[in-house]
Formats: structure tokens, C-alpha cells, sequence
């Protein structure tokens, strides 16, 4: 009887402090699909961890951050959009266009708690059919906002022709299965003939294809332009090092890529993902919907030269077009 008497003090003092213990806080969990790995996606993902923190919202402490790549793999990128669904996230980061495409119909197709996704590096949500747009003219979602990091190619071509005014044939490498590469290249195709430029596409699928392209292209084009295409990006390597060697000028979209191009006129992609960020926190704290958020296109586009890349290939660039960049690495 005392044994017995003992066993229930002791049990219902550990139910006193079981339940007298605050419960633990719910920490938001924030999933990132990643559409293939390269800088600039992944400097846009850091931009994003970088702006959560400075909101504060730290990894580890009060925030919970699930991360995978799709590989450049459409269906993985719907297997991982399905699973951040079932692991109940509070937000979808979508860096991409397929990975944004797939979230938002996987969250199209739950029940219960709508999660909202945020989009960045993402050419035309419009295009992509992301994105409505209302009688305003402005670009709106339910369920998805975010950033766009499209910059015009007439400024491009401008930019172009101030380096090699006597180019011609433009090559670009280009994956049929991104919507965003396949409207890219069909606004440079629409404007190219009013700079005297004829566009040389060639199709990429994966990495895999795009060695072949690039050495297809070099024997054809006075220069390569790589534009937003997320697979010719994951292995721009490899086409700088063929362009180099054929003496071809390789142009980028992405300024986090200029180590291995002549040139690029970009947006900053860590503060494309910190723009991506404020929006997630938005969302995190409850101060706003993804219709009030929107989208959202560069800040700034930085001129940045690779004077030693072009040197090296017989390319000078003017003392005017100096001026005009932001960086010029020597």
C-alpha cells in the first residue's frame, strides 16, 4: 500500500511538471526548391537565408529551412513541390521557373491550409502562366508573388554592339523545355533585326547537350550569348572555356558569371533573393497576401567588363563603355 501510495506522488509530481513546462513555439517552416545548381540560383537562395535573418529569422534558432535541388529535372521538381506540400511547410521559395510551375499546381491541388509560394529569378511569371494580370495592367497571383530578374535584350543588344560593332550572328543555347528560355529567345528573335544581328539558336535539354551546342555554335556565330536558360547556365564552363578557345566572346545574363564572360549587364542575384526574402517574411508574419505582394522586377542592372577575359581573345573595350561599368576586372 505505501509502495503504491509512493508510485502515484512520484508519477503525479512528473504530471505537474509535464504539464506546468511551456510548450515549445511553433517555428515556421520554409521550403526552397532549387530548379539546378549554378551561381546564380544559388546566389539568390543565399539572398533569401540573408534577408530571413536580417528580419530575424535564424536557421537553427527560430526557423526551420528545408532545401533540395531538382537537378535540372522537371519531374523531381514536382516530386519535391508534392513532398513540401505533405510536409505541411508555411512557405514554397520557387528559384526557377519549372520549380515555381510545379509548386504552385501541387498547392493548387491540396485541401485545408493554402501554403503560398514565392517565386525569384523567374523571366515572365506572365508567360509562364503564374501570374494574372488584372484590368489595372498589374500582374497578380492568389497564391504566388515574387521576384522577376527579366531584363530587356535591347539593352542587351545596345550593350553588344558597343563591344563588337561589326558582330553579325548571335548564337544562343537554349532549353525548349523553359518556358522562360523559349520566351527569351523569342523577344530576341522579335527585335534582333533592328540591330543588325540574326540569332543562332541551338537547342540544350541538359547539360549534357550543351558541349555539343557550344562547339556547334562557335564555328558558326561572331559571339555566344547565354540568357537566363538555367541549363546552359549549370554548365557555362564549359561554353566559356570553347568560346576561349575558338577566340568567340561568350556574353552572360548574370553577373555572378562574368569570370568566364567578356561581359554582362545583370541584376544582382543575392539581392533579387533578398527581395524574394522580404516578400517570405511578409508572408511569415502575416502582413500581407500574395496578391498584395505581386511582383517584382530588378532594382538595377550592373555593367560589369572582364577586360582580361577579352584581352586574351583580341577584344578592347572603349574608354566611353569603361565608364559606364560598375566593375571592370583586370
Amino acid at each position: 500500500m505505501k509502495r503504491l501510495f509512493a508510485l502515484t506522488l512520484i508519477f503525479g509530481a512528473i504530471a505537474c511538471v509535464l504539464f506546468i513546462r511551456p510548450l515549445s513555439h511553433h517555428h515556421p517552416k520554409v521550403g526552397i526548391i532549387q530548379y539546378i545548381e549554378h551561381p546564380a540560383l544559388d546566389t539568390a537562395r543565399k539572398g533569401v537565408i540573408h534577408q530571413l535573418k536580417k528580419d530575424g529569422f535564424v536557421v537553427g534558432e527560430n526557423i526551420e529551412i528545408l532545401y533540395e535541388s531538382a537537378q535540372g529535372n522537371p519531374a523531381l521538381a514536382a516530386q519535391i513541390s508534392q513532398k513540401l506540400v505533405g510536409q505541411k511547410v508555411d512557405v514554397i521559395v520557387a528559384l526557377g521557373t519549372t520549380p515555381a510551375q510545379t509548386a504552385l499546381q501541387n498547392v493548387r491541388q491540396q485541401t485545408g491550409k493554402s501554403i503560398p509560394v514565392v517565386f525569384a529569378s523567374v523571366s515572365d511569371p506572365k508567360e509562364a502562366k503564374l501570374m494574372n494580370i488584372d484590368q489595372n495592367g498589374k500582374l497578380y497571383g492568389d497564391m504566388i508573388c515574387g521576384i522577376s530578374d527579366y531584363v530587356q535584350p535591347t539593352e542587351q543588344f545596345r550593350m553588344f554592339k558597343r563591344v563588337l560593332p561589326n558582330m553579325l550572328n548571335l548564337g544562343v543555347i537554349y532549353n525548349p523545355g523553359e518556358i522562360n528560355s523559349v520566351f527569351t529567345l523569342g523577344k530576341m528573335e522579335k527585335i534582333a533585326s533592328s540591330f543588325s544581328l540574326n540569332i543562332v539558336s541551338i537547342p540544350a535539354s541538359k547539360t549534357a547537350d550543351v558541349i555539343q551546342a557550344a562547339q556547334m555554335l562557335v564555328e558558326k556565330v561572331d559571339a555566344i550569348f547565354i540568357n537566363n536558360d538555367n541549363t546552359a547556365l549549370a554548365a557555362f564552363d564549359s561554353i566559356s572555356r570553347i568560346g576561349t578557345a575558338h577566340k568567340v566572346p561568350v556574353f552572360v545574363s548574370d553577373i555572378e558569371l562574368v569570370e568566364k564572360a567578356i561581359a554582362t549587364l545583370g541584376p544582382d542575384q543575392l539581392r533579387i533573393g533578398e527581395q524574394a526574402g522580404e516578400f517570405v517574411t511578409a508572408l511569415l508574419k502575416k502582413e500581407a497576401k500574395p496578391r498584395d505582394l505581386g511582383v517584382r522586377f530588378p532594382e538595377k542592372v550592373d555593367l560589369v567588363l572582364n577586360k582580361k577575359l577579352a584581352a586574351s581573345i583580341g577584344v578592347s573595350f572603349s574608354q566611353d563603355l569603361e565608364a559606364d561599368a560598375a566593375q571592370i576586372i583586370n
